[in-house]
């Protein structure tokens, strides 16, 4: 079992996410978003700049919170076809986004590191959930467990 196998199966162990992409991302300033990734989009981040220990959401933009001002930190983002069981870790909140164009992407506060794209089945409102466990032993990273599904209300 490779360690994307093994984090999936260690996650996810109560129900499967339709989707998930494992990777890690280089974070400055203790925060990075996840936005739209829609060519041409702009969107504003500076309204959804996460307070301590929790999440902030703008409808284009959530911002994410980590312990560390400069770090490398380990990230799950998956998508579910109904409301998702609760992650591992410390939750940082939920809120909604407005999606256009089917994905989704994480970005540091340059945006010049461009994290991973996770794709989903339609456009339209979603509903975001976030949890953060905290590094284990010596060289281990902060991890947060992001989930996104479409939000049953606005059908």
């Amino acid at each position: 079992m490779n360690s994307g196998d093994e984090l999936a199966h260690n996650l996810f162990q109560e129900r499967e996410p339709t989707d998930v992409v494992f990777d890690t991302l280089w974070v400055t300033h203790s925060e990075f978003w996840l936005v739209l990734a829609a060519a041409g989009h702009f969107v504003d981040v500076s309204t959804a700049i996460p307070s301590e220990d929790s999440i902030v959401g703008n409808g284009d933009a959530v911002g994410i919170p980590t312990r560390e001002s400069v770090v490398d930190v380990r990230i799950s983002l998956s998508v579910w076809p109904t409301t998702p069981p609760d992650g591992r870790g410390a939750p940082l909140g939920s809120t909604s986004i407005e999606v256009e164009g089917r994905e989704l992407r994480l970005v540091n506060v340059e945006g010049r590191e461009p994290g991973p794209v996770l794709l989903l089945e339609e456009d339209g409102p979603h509903l975001v959930r976030v949890w953060r466990s905290e590094p284990g032993p010596e060289g281990q990273k902060e991890f947060y467990d992001i989930r996104v599904w479409r939000d049953a209300t606005s059908r």
